[in-house]
């Protein structure tokens, strides 16, 4: 049965029932369930080189051709990342054949896994494409989704250009790896907790996990053995690429954005990691494009805290039928650009629903906002006009500032959202605005540009914007960081930066994340600068004593783009879905705490999570738990770490296979140490152990 734009029910639905605002109603096109749904398990998809990866179909319970949508990725399908197999069935009931992938050396596939998004990956999806492209369930035409690494490959794949890949809908991901994603930053920081804390310690523990006997077959030893014996630590190639070179360039798009042939739906969070690379990729590739940018960090968004939750399961169904179906549907004849405008709220880790509208545009390039400058003047204001006398403030650096920030991209974490900003910024210089006398719309990237000087010769300068309210609360808007040794031309200070000079003045252009966010009126705008963002970032390793410079010259300064209150209606989304429950899962009660040591001086970032999946068919289940603690030094800078224990139980009847993995990176004054201690054991006895030991010197980090 072929979906048609007549059988796409045009209905009049409420807002999402998370909007903050009030009610309205607007015509919103659904792509309706029609099929039954059936699931094929360990399809084996031929490699050119021999090797076979291993595919889930989640596909109508029907004759016919279907268009494929392939999800790539390395999370194990058949168990760690089970659930996912939701979406897929939701897809499926609309007529679509959903595809989970395992990557090479991962899950079920065969060979051995050494770093993430290698070249042979790339050439695998290509391969994966096309043979699907071939089989008698499709209709020839394949698109590509996924979440964070599916995102990822989503847009590696495209840029191989396969000819039967037709379109792509990338969530969370990137188009250039080294500024990024979750290892350095656009301003050449080492992220601190996240690597070794979250994704890069859970992946060493992961890979190290057999593929599920029932469904692997007799080669489940020989595929075990090979992955256990081959595959590496991606933490090992991270540290070693301290700066931007060629190791980061093979699996981004960036600069050459022409390499993306065919139509990209381009979702994406205000609060996710990734917001800046998914707005470059909007705004840089030429083929038809959307985007829908909403206030979610790195979760779905029918499933995101904070809120408000939509189906946007909806929204790609409609873009893949009218690139894969030849339907319309509607979909591209609206506005390019969905964005929610966040407003301002008492600040909460926990805030949900974030408060706020959507707001629909065709532009998010410069051209469509005007600039608003505010200069930093004397007595810690932010003033419209330039002082005429020069000045500066002084700030000492503290390594351990940064603890009431958001956590990077949330990676896991249970409370992610940023504090109230005050207790950072009484470690800070701050610079605040008179009154907004009316609301103030920023849509884009705020610039920060600084004239500051250090003591020392690595200093990085992190720069927080806040509304403030009437009684005093500091909720973020954005922030951003600069490693001053990366000053000047940020793209060659990447490959090749440089010692700062003591005492020596540098304007510092900061790289800001984008925000959409409408400031009320009557509330404040606050600038802080500091030295650190901990946890989020590695503390530099010497003592400073910090300057910013302000009136005459040095035109410090900030540069809002806002944009006109929209004269659009705004875009309407159907509320999250009730997806289709395929296995069984549960969680154990978070942790996360923020310890003070008045005695040592050390500010320590501790988390715990633990959950089980229990599989279908009587296939067991697995259970993982990971933790990590995060150390810095306020008086010792030089001596920061992070140590990550990732823990997974596979369980079939009374067999158990328990695989520990336990990374760490310990800091001193020229040098990172990662060590990492792998432990196997089944039914309780060792099987196999496996140490990785690597000391880096820091490249002015």
């Amino acid at each position: 049965m072929r979906l048609s734009r007549l059988a796409a029910t045009t209905f009049l639905l409420p807002l999402a029932a998370s909007t903050v605002g009030p009610a309205s109603v607007a015509a919103q096109v659904v792509i309706e369930p029609r099929y039954n749904v059936r699931i094929e398990r360990n399809i084996r998809i031929p490699m050119r080189d021999g090797k076979t990866l291993s595919a889930d179909l989640i596909r109508p319970d029907a004759d016919g051709r279907f268009p494929i949508l392939i999800e790539y990725h390395p999370y194990r399908k058949d168990d760690a990342s089970r659930g996912g197999h939701n979406q897929h069935w939701y897809l499926a009931e609309r007529g679509f054949i959903g595809v989970r992938l395992d990557v090479r050396g991962t899950g079920g596939s065969d060979g051995a896994n050494t770093d993430e998004y290698l070249p042979q990956e790339q050439e695998d999806g290509y391969d994966a494409v096309e043979w699907l492209a071939r089989q008698p369930y499709s209709n020839g035409n394949v698109g590509m989704f996924g979440t964070s690494y599916g995102g990822f490959t989503s847009i590696q794949v495209a840029m191989n250009q396969p000819p039967s890949l037709k379109a792509i809908a990338p969530m969370y991901a990137t188009d250039y790896r080294y500024t990024d994603d979750c290892h350095y930053t656009r301003g050449g920081n080492m992220r601190m907790y996240y690597d070794v804390g979250t994704y890069g310690g859970s992946m060493v523990a992961m890979n190290a996990l057999p593929p599920l006997p029932d469904l692997s077959g007799p080669r489940w030893a020989e595929i075990w053995r090979e992955r256990l014996e081959k595959n590496e630590p991606y933490l090992i190639k991270w540290l070693r690429n301290q700066l931007d070179n060629p190791y980061w360039h093979g699996a981004s798009l960036r600069p050459d954005y022409g390499r993306i042939q065919c139509p990209v739906y381009v979702i994406a969070g205000w609060r996710d990691g990734y917001a800046n690379a998914m707005m470059r990729v909007f705004q840089n590739v030429k083929t038809p494009k959307k985007m829908l940018m909403g206030p979610w960090v790195h979760q779905r968004p029918h499933q995101s805290v904070p809120g408000p939750r939509i189906d946007h399961l909806n929204e790609m169904a409609r873009f893949f039928a009218h690139y894969l179906r030849s339907e319309d549907t509607g979909f591209m004849d609206e506005s390019p650009v969905q964005v929610y405008m966040q407003r301002y709220s008492n600040p909460s880790r926990t805030l949900d629903p974030t408060p706020g509208h959507w707001r629909n545009g065709a532009d998010i390039t410069p051209s469509a906002t005007s600039e608003l400058t505010f200069y930093l003047g004397s007595g810690g204001r932010l003033t419209p006009e330039p002082a005429s006398g020069e000045s500066f403030d002084e700030f000492e650096y503290i390594p351990t500032v940064g603890a009431e920030n958001g956590y990077w991209s949330a990676g896991g974490m249970s409370f992610y959202l940023p504090a109230d900003q005050r207790p950072d910024e009484a470690l800070s210089l701050t610079y605040t605005t008179e009154p907004l006398e009316e609301d103030l719309r920023i849509l884009g990237w705020p610039k920060v540009v600084l004239h500051g000087s250090s003591s020392a010769e690595v200093a990085t300068f992190v720069a927080k914007i806040a509304e403030v309210a009437d009684d005093g609360s500091s909720a973020l808007i954005v922030d951003g960081s600069l490693n001053g040794t990366r000053r000047g031309v940020l793209a060659e200070a990447l490959k090749k930066p440089k010692p700062m000079v003591p005492g020596e003045v540098y304007e510092l252009d900061i790289p800001m994340f984008p925000t959409g966010w409408v400031v009320k009126k009557g509330h404040r705008l606050r600038l802080a600068v500091s030295g650190a963002d901990f946890p989020n970032l590695w503390p530099t390793p010497y003592e400073a004593t910090n300057r910013v410079y302000r009136g005459g010259q040095y035109a410090s300064r900030i540069v809002l783009p806002v944009v006109p209150e929209s004269k659009l209606s705004p875009p309407q989304f159907l509320p999250a879905p009730h997806l289709e429950t395929i296995v069984k899962s549960y969680g154990e009660e978070p942790s996360q705490q923020t310890i003070v040591d008045q005695i040592k001086g050390t500010v320590t970032v501790t988390n715990k999570t633990a959950g089980t999946v229990v599989l279908e068919d009587n296939l067991g289940s697995l259970y993982r738990n990971r933790q990590f603690r995060c150390t810095a030094d306020r008086n010792r800078p030089d001596r920061a770490s992070i140590v990550g224990t990732h823990r997974y139980v596979l369980t079939r009847d009374s067999d158990k296979i328990e695989v520990v993995a336990e990374s760490s990176i310990r800091a001193t004054r020229d040098a990172f140490h990662l060590l990492i201690d792998l432990n196997v054991t089944k039914n309780g006895r060792p099987f196999f152990q496996k140490q990785w030991t690597v000391s880096e010197p820091r490249q002015l980090m």
